[in-house]
C-alpha cells in the first residue's frame, strides 16, 4: 500500500468513519449496530486494493466482479454471525467505503 493513492486515503478516511459510527452508535446505546457499519466499512476499504490487483494482472472485470461480490457477501455474513447481529449493519457499512472510495476519487479528479 504506497501512502498518497486513492485507495490508502479511502482506508483512511473509512477508518476514521468506521470509529466515529461506532462511538456515536454506542453512546446512543446501539453498540451492536454501529459495530456491524464499523465493521462493513473497514472490510469494504478493502475493494479499491482488490480492484487494483485484478485490474494490474489484467482479469477480465464481469468474472471478478461477481467473485468480489460473492466474497464481500460472504465476509458480511460471517462478520455479522461474529459481532452477534444483523447482516444488514455491516452490508450498509461496505456501501458506506464505496461511497468514501467514489469521493476521495472525485476530490482527486477536482484536483487534477
Amino acid at each position: 500500500m504506497r501512502p498518497g493513492t486513492i485507495q490508502a486515503e479511502a482506508l483512511g478516511a473509512s477508518v476514521l468513519l468506521a470509529a466515529a459510527v461506532m462511538v456515536g452508535a454506542a453512546l446512543a446505546g446501539y453498540g451492536t449496530l454501529g459495530a456491524g457499519v464499523g465493521a462493513g466499512l473497514a472490510l469494504g476499504s478493502f475493494n479499491g486494493f482488490i480492484i487494483k490487483a485484478l485490474l494490474d494482472r489484467r482479469a477480465p472485470m464481469l468474472p471478478t466482479s461477481i467473485l468480489r461480490l460473492g466474497l464481500y457477501s460472504l465476509v458480511a455474513l460471517l462478520a455479522a454471525r461474529l459481532l452477534g447481529g444483523s447482516v444488514w449493519p455491516v452490508v450498509i457499512g461496505i456501501g458506506m467505503a464505496q461511497l468514501v472510495m467514489v469521493g476521495v476519487g472525485v476530490r482527486r479528479g477536482l484536483r487534477a
